[in-house]
């Protein structure tokens, strides 16, 4: 059955609540820290520490940097600089990146300009880093393949940040909320007073989180707290982690007899187009596939009146519904989209630089069941080569394919017989 994880927001949630929920619940710190020195270079710490809000036992995480005692500063390339350069798997740092362009978005929206150009106060410290990069991390040791969440706790009051006197929400947070469409809860007797939720926490959930009912059986709970001391409610988030009752054996036999894994976090969105031209229809097609869509394709079809159209299908993880919907409504002449929660088979993918006759390429790599069985060439590295040698696209994609073929499938077939 699929590993599951639900998060219940009780008091709030921030990149550091997280963290430490997530170590509560089992993940192990040893292993977490070596795998986080993947992205972050400087020497840093973990502490972790018991405590209570209310009556719920809890752990605090607070990461605190080794030697200079002065804080580094943090931007928006250094923090893309670590992620993409680290030595994670592909898939994590396809989330990390998807929670730091959540965050580049609703930062820019809440204090003006483009996206990645705003000035970093807060979050520009190890801790921004550490919390996202971590989150994802933790994850992966608890085995979740996917995550649910209660909705957001709405708080009341004010909040203090280098910006000045706010509302408690903050407006990167609220942005982040009003963007993904986020289920709150807005009224009750128990609402936080001041800044609960967190634009790093909520952009974890935004990225990574479902907001649906789920059923599960619990092995495990972790409570993760907060730094402030309120009781009413605590300040704590739970994680609960276990398997989810929603079996589907068929495909999950197929998962493991194939070595691939399940992607059932997608969905599928149509629509039928019969009075855009093709030029109209291939600009939808690059704004969809430079954002978050996994694939794009058109379709021939015949519509009334004889009329000849294409069906627009864009294949996408359900956290990036709105964001391509919101391009296909503006981009294209349709009134009405059609939706599919659908799951996939995803073979195990990564990017790896291999040494050619052309000097250092890349190329995509897929494994099955943790073997090499296939090797393709990055389209961009040969297209340079051959522009600056004059050699065919198809003659130095072939030559690549060959050198590559030699170093990686071969190692990968020694390491098998070695088994």
């Amino acid at each position: 059955m699929p590993r599951i994880a639900y998060l219940d927001i009780i008091g709030g949630i921030s990149g550091d609540m997280l963290l430490a929920a997530i170590i509560d619940a089992g993940a192990p710190q040893d292993k977490l820290k070596s795998e986080l020195a993947k992205v972050i270079s400087d020497q840093f710490q973990i502490l972790v520490t018991k405590t209570k809000r209310g009556s719920i036992t809890a752990t605090h995480v607070d990461i605190r940097e080794e030697g200079d005692t002065t804080i580094s500063r943090w931007g928006w390339e250094d923090f893309r600089h670590a992620y993409e350069n680290s030595t994670l798997p592909s898939t994590e740092r396809d989330n990390i990146d998807s929670i730091f362009n959540c965050l580049k978005q609703a930062e820019a929206e809440a204090h003006g300009g483009n996206a990645g150009s705003t000035h970093l106060h807060e979050l520009g410290t190890l801790d921004t880093i550490a919390d996202v990069a971590g989150a994802v991390i933790g994850l992966r040791l608890l085995g979740v393949e996917k995550v649910y969440s209660s909705p957001l706790p709405a708080s009341i009051g004010t909040s203090s940040s280098s910006h000045g006197i706010s509302a408690s929400i903050a407006p990167a947070t609220m942005s982040i909320i009003r963007n993904r469409n986020i289920p709150t809860r807005v009224s009750g007797n128990l609402q936080p007073s001041g800044e609960s939720i967190t634009p790093t926490g909520v952009a974890i959930v935004a990225s990574i989180a479902n907001f649906q009912p789920i059923q599960m059986r619990i092995d495990s709970v972790g409570y993760g707290a907060g730094s402030r001391n309120s009781d009413n409610p605590p300040n704590v988030l739970g994680l609960w982690v276990g398997n989810s009752t929603d079996s589907k054996p068929i495909i999950n036999n197929t998962a493991q007899e194939t070595g691939t894994f399940i992607d059932s976090d997608t969905a599928l969105i149509e629509t039928n187009l019969d009075d855009m031209t093709g030029e109209q229809l291939g600009h939808v097609m690059n704004r969809l596939l430079d954002v978050s869509a996994l694939d794009v394709w058109l379709t021939p079809i015949q519509m009334k009146k004889n009329r000849p159209g294409v069906v627009l299908s864009v294949l996408l993880h359900r956290k990036d519904m709105h964001e391509i919907a919101s391009i296909i409504f503006n981009e294209t002449t349709t009134l009405g989209l059609r939706v599919r929660q659908i799951e996939r088979l995803v073979a195990e993918r990564d990017i790896l630089t291999v040494h050619t006759r052309f000097g250092d390429m890349r190329v995509k790599v897929k494994k099955l069941q943790g073997k090499i069985v296939q090797v393709s060439p990055e389209y961009e590295d040969c297209s340079r080569i051959s522009s600056g040698t004059g050699l065919s696209l198809i003659n130095v994609m072939k030559q690549v394919q060959s050198d590559a073929d030699d170093e990686l499938l071969a190692n990968s077939m020694d390491c098998s017989d070695a088994d």
